[in-house]
């Protein structure tokens, strides 16, 4: 295996880091056989050395779709705080490592959409109280309800985004929440 690219957020992928986060894939990369980009979930389709990056120059986006990547970035940050808490609050060791390579994923997530619209910074957002899920079946419900969410989101605004590049990079990030949303169901039902 030699060197091959994300062509949605940029990670080269190699024989060191295929194999990162692979708890949040439905189907594992292989050293001779990668599926899924390890740092942001998208599928093979996304990953090319010959193609140009999904970019856009903000400046050419209109409002509303600046609106959409806003809104974005905060679910997927909103979304990440909750895995690396959660990560430290579930009792089952795999599932705890589940959360931490959910909370990278998705922390990866904002950082394309904090690039797409040309944002500055990271927001800051308030921090709820999670201690409330007190066991890993509440803490699994709880993240398959938000990656229920971040799909419904996904779906609705590739819709009405104006930019053909916003627009597929929505929809491969639609089908990365969806493997995380199959997966924390199964985990829920074993555990």
């Amino acid at each position: 295996m030699g060197q091959i690219k994300c062509l949605i957020c940029g990670m080269n992928i190699n024989l060191k880091n295929y194999k990162l986060n692979e708890n949040t894939f439905l189907e594992k990369n292989e050293k001779d056989h990668i599926i899924n980009c390890p740092f942001c979930g998208v599928g093979k389709v996304y990953l090319d050395n010959n193609s140009p990056l999904f970019k856009v120059e903000s400046e050419d986006l209109d409002k509303e779709t600046l609106k959409v990547l806003d809104k974005a970035m905060k679910l997927e940050v909103f979304n990440g705080e909750f895995y690396k808490e959660a990560s430290q609050l579930a009792q089952n060791n795999e599932i705890r490592e589940l959360f931490r390579e959910l909370s990278f994923v998705e922390f990866m997530h904002a950082k394309v959409h904090k690039i797409l619209g040309g944002f500055k910074e990271m927001p800051n957002l308030h921090k709820p109280d999670y201690t409330k899920h007190d066991n890993d079946d509440l803490l699994l419900e709880e993240a398959r309800k938000r990656e229920k969410h971040a799909i419904e989101f996904y779906n609705k605004n590739s819709k009405i985004v104006s930019s053909p590049v916003i627009k597929e990079v929505l929809q491969a990030l639609s089908q990365v929440e969806k493997q995380h949303e199959i997966i924390a169901e199964s985990r829920k039902e074993k555990s």
